[in-house]
């Protein structure tokens, strides 16, 4: 049988806000697997979250730049505590990057590594050099791009570059309206409601069937352990799908600033005042500072190990 550790147990707990006991049991029965600890917690209802990005602990900044209000840019830049973010070098250098971005206009990000930086220089060498200058790791982890220079692009950050929005809006002659500032608006609200409420796709086909399958048979085992009846199930879980496509779907989300209709809805019939026929959002990107860098080991451990110890006693 696989050994739980307490740095397991502590990381299972923040990916799903689950009471430590409950974290090692789950853990214990899926044999130190993380991601069957965390089905097994859902399944109990006892997850509130299952977020392995909440075991980011990178610090840094996200920042975005628009051009032509028809394509977007959204990258974001890695060092090891808050403190270089506010070093003259390491804004210079993000500051550069945005200038880079929007004459050079890359399509990834090796595109963007391998651009120049200056007459000696590329940008993953300049980072390089940063490195040395400043004593911390500096790297340009993330960089995605959003138009393709025929729809709205706009972008939001929060929290100073703790996240960065890009929000594309498609419609029929959208192109005169760029300088709309109702269009400016709108484009700028769905942008803080996927800052705000996370989704992790735009839209139910985006979702991949594997991915639909899993969550279903999540629901099933929740339902039956719950003791409902496997004939009553055939309308339970489609009707919880649908609930759970309005939690991860941009489009299908409840608008923040009028929860009586979807963002879809909300759009269209903005699009309808605006007289922009079929007005929808055709894409977006959220990138959240740190997803997916592991935090170190932090002293909260200790108390994890005592709960561990106090199980196994039990």
């Amino acid at each position: 049988m696989a050994v739980v550790t307490a740095q397991m147990v502590k990381e299972l707990r923040e990916m799903t806000l689950a009471g430590m006991s409950d974290c090692k049991k789950a853990l214990d029965a899926a044999e130190g697997d993380m991601e069957k600890a965390v089905v097994i917690l859902r399944e109990k209802g006892l997850a509130t979250a299952a977020k392995k990005a909440s075991r980011a602990a990178s610090e840094g900044v996200v920042t975005t730049v628009v051009e032509g209000n028809n394509v977007g840019f959204v990258f974001e830049v890695n060092c090891e505590t808050d403190f270089v973010t506010k070093n003259d070098g390491f804004q210079a250098f993000v500051n550069n990057l945005q200038t880079l971005i929007s004459k050079s206009k890359p399509e990834n990000l090796d595109a963007l590594l391998a651009s120049q930086y200056d007459s000696t220089s590329s940008v993953k060498d300049a980072a390089t050099a940063l490195v040395a200058q400043i004593g911390e790791n500096i790297t340009v982890r993330r960089f995605e791009r959003v138009g393709s220079g025929k729809n709205f692009v706009t972008s939001y950050v929060h929290g100073g570059g703790k996240i960065g929005v890009l929000v594309e809006l498609s419609g029929t002659g959208i192109e005169a309206h760029y300088n709309n500032q109702a269009l400016v608006e709108l484009g700028k609200d769905v942008a803080l409601q996927a800052a705000a409420m996370k989704p992790q796709y735009l839209n139910e086909q985006e979702i991949p069937v594997e991915t639909v399958k899993a969550e279903e048979e999540i629901i099933r085992n929740k339902f039956l352990q719950q003791g409902k009846p496997e004939a009553a199930l055939a309308k339970i879980v489609p009707s919880s799908i649908k609930t759970w496509f309005k939690e991860i779907c941009l489009v299908d989300q409840l608008f923040v600033k009028d929860d009586s209709k979807s963002v879809a809805a909300h759009v269209a019939d903005s699009g309808k005042k605006l007289g922009i026929a079929d007005l929808k959002v055709s894409a977006f990107v959220r990138l959240e500072l740190g997803q997916g860098v592991e935090k170190k080991a932090e002293d909260f451990a200790a108390e994890v190990a005592a709960t561990v110890a106090a199980a196994a006693k039990g």
